[in-house]
């Protein structure tokens, strides 16, 4: 019997494993509350660590999963297995009163098995793309949603015009620069570059600053350094900046993305979806380092239509050799040497379309057809 349209009561995200995936969840989910304060959220997400330090200090409530990324390994294709009917049987018993439930896919490896059970239980399914190549994922996803909500013009059936990137509130700046630099114990009057590989820190981008540091430390006069790494780098990267003299904060994870975005004057970052939009939102020159083993290289993709603005220039990742390392040290000893370079890339940023997550969120409160 198929019920009249009628608003979602509950919204279950299904998507993990990087801040790439949960941390746009986060920011519809922020929204829709504003909307409709006694709407019941809940996040199924990766048993990764990563996925906790994003949810956690919100309050979400979240099931975390076992599913794990598909694989030819035979090993890891046993535990994709695995995990992917775990995943179902999980979801099964939070789908069981499926009347007004709504769910989100926020892709990568957790979402797909969510979906097929969803599917098989009538329940609507929207996907969330933020990338304009759509990975496998999201593909598969796309073909059994209702909607696609893309961020980006894409080629993925069902899909609603673009919205943008919905970013969560800790990731805006908020405050003078010199205000966000003391929250994070920088110097309120030093100009200040932001180094970070994004969720989960970058260690070719890591090894990169920790090679050029001692060769060029007269580079970083004057300057002070703000860098997220990953976990392994951080005690290594400290002592490299203290004997170079450079005053440093060097942080394995920052929820408060707002102030390290506030209070930067120059960026080194990833091209994720989540990472493009944040340097768009503060207007912070920026370059811009691709993961370099993607095979579609969406990460380049997402850069490309900024660095055609001005705002970033995009470089390859040090991990493709010398050649690559020499165009990144030559680009970022120019910027940091130049105020006038920084402030032409900044003035070239284009305009803050509306609040994606809102929009978003406004969508997702519209009455849907709902199956039992």
């Amino acid at each position: 019997m198929t019920t009249a349209p009628s608003s979602p009561a509950r919204i279950i995200f299904a998507g993990g494993g990087t801040g790439g995936t949960v941390g746009p969840g986060i920011a519809i989910a922020e929204r829709l509350l504003d909307l409709e304060p006694s709407l019941k959220i809940l996040f199924v997400c990766s048993d990764r660590d990563v996925d906790r330090r994003l949810l956690d200090p919100g309050g979400w409530s979240c099931c975390p999963t076992s599913a794990r990324s598909p694989s030819f390994h035979p090993q890891a294709a046993l535990r994709f297995a695995r995990g992917w009917i775990a995943t179902r049987r999980q979801v099964r018993e939070l789908l069981a009163d499926p009347i007004r439930t709504r769910v989100v896919a926020l892709g990568g490896f957790v979402a797909p098995p969510v979906v097929r059970e969803a599917v098989h239980r009538g329940v609507p399914v929207d996907l969330l793309n933020l990338d304009r190549v759509a990975g496998r994922a999201n593909r598969w996803i796309a073909r059994r949603a209702d909607h696609v909500l893309t961020a980006v013009p894409t080629e993925l059936p069902n899909s609603l015009p673009p919205t943008g990137v919905p970013l969560r509130r800790c990731v805006l700046p908020e405050g003078s620069a010199e205000s966000c630099r003391v929250s994070l114990g920088l110097k309120p009057d030093r100009p200040t570059l932001l180094v970070t590989g994004a969720s989960q820190g970058a260690q070719s981008i890591d090894w990169f600053l920790r090679d050029l540091v001692p060769r060029h430390p007269e580079w970083f006069d004057g300057w002070q350094i703000l860098h997220l790494a990953s976990e392994d780098s951080v005690p290594q990267l400290q002592e490299e900046y203290s004997v170079s003299g450079i005053h440093a904060v060097v942080l394995p994870f920052l929820d408060r993305m707002g102030a390290a975005w506030g209070a930067a004057d120059l960026a080194i970052t990833r091209g994720g979806a989540s990472s493009i939009a944040e340097v768009a939102a503060s207007r912070t020159p920026a370059i811009v380092l691709p993961y370099p083993w993607h095979e579609d290289e969406h990460q380049l993709r997402n850069a490309t239509e900024l660095e055609r603005t001005g705002g970033i220039v995009v470089r390859r990742d040090p991990a493709k050799g010398i050649a690559a390392i020499t165009a990144l040290e030559s680009r970022l000893a120019i910027l940091l040497r130049s105020a006038d370079e920084r402030a032409k890339m900044k003035a070239s940023f284009p305009t803050v379309g509306a609040d994606a997550a809102a929009a978003i969120a406004r969508m997702l409160l519209q009455p849907s057809e709902t199956s039992n």
